[in-house]
């Protein structure tokens, strides 16, 4: 524990990259919770602060004694001038003030930060492992990050342009093997290439004649085709030498494009991969996007991906071929199946090393290194897409072998290359262009639908229900858009700020730090299926999403779906579990009016000062329930289909909501993420094991479990309480041991390791369904609950299940006793 005077505080975390990220705790012992900000260079505030405060920390309450500091936890985060060489971290509270020396610069490089905070991490972090991982994640707008805008930048529909020309350029073109795709491309060739320019063939000793004879009639047909014939194989790299050698005589001023026989080239696709180097000079090579082209891949990098949807070159780089005031994006090295070179950078830098790359594969990064140290930078072509399809120049066998040889020439030629290519990945400045993409070419298919689904950011049953979902949907031919609260705070993050990703059986990409005003964009480019609640919990504003979906349903006539995990709507504690941590039993409106406002279980964790503009939120600082599930009888109204998931759950529904029985469906959840068997029979012993399981917090009855487990020790019970999971509160006693964490899959196995002969569930709200039950019934241990909610209803139909009537210890540990067939004899 650290503190200074009345301010406690600990930095867990200290991240630098293009902005700096502040990791960890701070509490005031009179005040409270602290205010933070970043002062640099010994004054002055960064252009741009983010905080997120009132992180849960219930490990510091516990350890200060003070519940209030539970929420003590903060992420910080600023913009870094890379000029900045001091850093403090500024606490506030109640008007009070303390300074926290963070980090000193000890020289320019990104590396060169030293922690001055004697109370944090012993190094700093970096993001990026490189200088140029800092360009990388600069190279596109950060305007980009925003859904609406990225998705601004391609435009609604094709229009019909004009082809910008460019200066005749030679396209060279290896041949050998890759039959199957010979045709497809010189048929492209001739549709997209202007006779103005030059194409090279190089007939690289092909073993099958036909190819060759193919060759020589479109060399005879076609005058600015051009072909050279080798009489025997001599590999990929000697080839494109001798394919240079021709394209400077025939065109001495010209840039050079090289191209794999294994890909598909879309209408306009020579203009808009030479035009940037036309336009900027400085550029040695570009790169379009493709299905197979690692760092530059579509929908995904760096792994291959098959053509998205399975659709046509042409289709897909209709949508590319959009975009506008994209400038091309700095990568550490082009991609040879399709690459523009610049005719001034090959005469500086010179042609391909053939003496060190042999038969090739890998000569086009030694290449593009070589251009990167005589001041050129190789970029990806944002407006430009083909397929790539693997396999037109190289075996398999060969390829790997050839690899393994490159790598090694390229790890000891530029040993800072592997770490700029991670950089790359990690920074990914072409992501929010991809997503963009993705959503403009799923927007133009009437097939493919879109779900639209609002969740909560956290875990738990609820969470592990819409994964299936997202599984079901995804199978029925669906794309799921899923938005959630903002899980990590991103510089420039509006308030209320989105997680959004789109889910597709092909590829998933995400828009981070988004609003509504992202989702409506979103919504609007994609044709719409359905609208599905999972859950509102932890949205800075429920009432607006609420509204949105609304006018999904009513301008678009979107259906909408609800699905009820918890009783947020019926109450803020979305446990339904009061001030003084006890079921509430779902009482008239006004007796709520004083609970909500001290209620530590009530969830609104969007707003950092806790309730304020929240709806149902009065002036006087109490809480007018009444108008708060107005709100939600509104929306509840408006829904085509409620899903609930036990009768109980309906019940405590209705006492709040009229719910309408034709729009209700009650499905019970099937917990098919594991296969559950009967237990042996435990050993007998002198002890009695039972098994406590899942995350116990007050709702899950926390407080319950340590009042049995105390009043197992004054009676000196043979009772050991086992725990597999976690617990928000540390329980001392020989009747208690935790066993941290399980999976379900190894849960039984442990249950039989250690013996246990019983399971007791200590909830004490009335669960909507409770999927660690159905984990653990069917092991064939007797398994205790209390009386309330889904897991009581169903237990009653179960042989093994016992239901303890009174929500007290003295019932629990009575039950228990019955449930291990022990006497009341006392530990000796």
């Amino acid at each position: 524990m650290s503190t200074d005077g009345a301010f406690g505080y600990f930095i867990e975390r200290v991240e630098v990259g293009t902005e700096l990220r502040i990791e960890g705790w701070a509490f005031h012992n009179r005040h409270g919770l602290c205010g933070f900000d970043v002062v640099i260079d010994g004054g002055q505030r960064p252009p741009a602060v983010h905080v997120q405060r009132g992180l849960d920390r219930h490990d510091v309450g516990l350890a200060i004694g003070n519940p209030l500091a539970d929420r003590s936890g903060f992420v910080v985060v600023a913009a870094l001038p890379l000029s900045t060489s001091a850093v403090v971290l500024r606490l506030t509270a109640g008007g009070e003030e303390f300074l926290v020396p963070l980090m000193l610069r000890e020289g320019l490089s990104l590396r060169s930060w030293q922690l001055a905070c004697e109370r944090g991490p012993g190094t700093v972090e970096y993001r990026f492992l490189t200088e140029r991982g800092l360009r990388y994640a600069a190279a596109s707008p950060s305007s980009l990050a925003r859904a609406r805008e990225a998705l601004d930048r391609f435009e609604p529909a094709s229009p019909e342009r004009e082809t910008p020309r460019i200066a005749p350029v030679t396209i060279i073109v290896p041949v050998y093997g890759g039959k199957p795709f010979l045709t497809p491309l010189v048929h492209a060739l001739i549709e997209t290439v202007e006779p103005r320019h030059h194409i090279v063939f190089i007939d690289d000793g092909n073993p099958d004649r036909s190819i060759t004879a193919f060759l020589i009639a479109l060399a005879t047909s076609l005058d600015h085709v051009t072909l050279v014939a080798k009489p025997a194989n001599e590999g990929y790299l000697k080839a494109v030498v001798s394919g240079l050698e021709v394209a400077t005589r025939l065109n001495p001023d010209g840039h050079v494009v090289l191209l794999n026989t294994d890909v598909e080239v879309p209408p306009g696709w020579l203009e808009r991969l030479v035009g940037p180097i036309e336009r900027t000079p400085r550029i040695a090579s570009t790169t379009p996007f493709t299905n197979a082209g690692t760092i530059c891949g579509f929908p995904a990098m760096p792994e291959d991906n098959a053509p998205f949807l399975g659709a046509a070159v042409q289709d897909i780089d209709a949508v590319f071929a959009t975009l506008k005031d994209v400038a091309p994006v700095e990568v550490p090295t082009g991609v040879g199946f399709c690459m523009a070179l610049n005719r001034k950078a090959l005469r500086d830098v010179g042609g391909f090393d053939l003496a060190a790359f042999g038969r090739g594969y890998g000569e086009e990064v030694d290449w593009c290194r070589r251009a990167m140290r005589h001041g050129y930078v190789n970029v990806a072509v944002p407006n430009l897409y083909v397929h790539h399809k693997h396999g037109g120049s190289f075996t398999s066998q060969e390829k790997q072998s050839q690899i393994a040889a490159s790598g090694a020439i390229i790890r000891q030629r530029y040993p800072e290359f592997d770490a700029e290519v991670q950089d790359f990945i990690r920074a990914d400045p072409l992501r929010p262009l991809r997503a963009a993409a993705v959503i403009r070419i799923l927007g133009r298919s009437d097939r493919l639908r879109t779900v639209l689904l609002f969740d909560h950011s956290g875990k738990g049953g609820a969470a592990l229900f819409r994964t299936k979902e997202v599984a079901r949907l995804q199978a029925a031919g669906r794309t799921v858009l899923l938005v959630r609260p903002a899980a990590q705070p991103v510089l420039g993050m509006p308030d209320g700020a989105l997680d959004v990703e789109l889910l597709h059986r092909e590829a998933t990409v995400r828009f981070p730090a988004n609003d509504l005003t992202d989702v409506a964009a979103l919504a609007e480019a994609l044709p719409l299926a359905e609208v599905v609640v999972n859950s509102l919990v932890g949205y800075r504003n429920p009432e607006a999403v609420m509204a949105f979906a609304r006018s999904l349903r009513l301008e678009r006539g979107v259906p909408l779906r609800l699905l009820h995990h918890d009783y947020f709507p019926i109450c803020p504690s979305l446990n339904l579990i009061d001030s003084e941590d006890r079921f509430c039993g779902v009482p008239d409106p006004e007796r709520c009016r004083s609970c909500i406002p001290v209620n530590a279980h009530a969830h609104w964790p969007g707003t950092d000062d806790g309730w304020s503009g929240a709806f149902g939120m009065e002036l006087d600082g109490t809480f007018d329930m009444a108008a708060y599930r107005r709100v939600w009888q509104g929306f509840f109204d408006l829904a085509d289909r409620h899903i609930v998931f036990s009768r109980s759950a309906l019940g405590t529904l209705r006492r709040a909501f009229a719910l309408p029985d034709e729009r209700v469906r009650l499905v019970p959840h099937l917990v098919d993420h594991l296969t559950v068997t009967p237990l042996p029979p435990p050993p007998s012993g002198p002890v009695a094991g039972i098994a406590v399981v899942g995350g116990i917090n007050v709702a899950k009855g926390s407080r319950m479990l340590e009042e049995v487990v105390r009043l197992a020790q004054a009676q000196a019970l043979p009772l050991l309480f086992e725990l597999f999971g976690n617990i928000d509160r540390p329980i001392q006693s020989p009747h208690f041991r935790d066993n941290g964490s399980y999976t379900p899959e190894e849960l039984r196995s442990r249950l039989a390791q250690h013996g246990c002969r019983a399971i007791f569930l200590p909830s004490i709200w009335p669960e909507t369904y409770c999927y660690i039950l159905d984990e653990v019934v069917g092991l064939g241990l007797p398994v205790v609950v209390f009386d309330i909610g889904a897991p009581a209803e169903r237990l009653r139909h179960c042989a093994n299940g016992l239901v303890v009537p009174t929500i007290t210890p003295e019932a629990a540990l009575s039950a228990l006793r019955r449930a291990v067939g022990q006497s009341a004899a006392a530990l000796p």
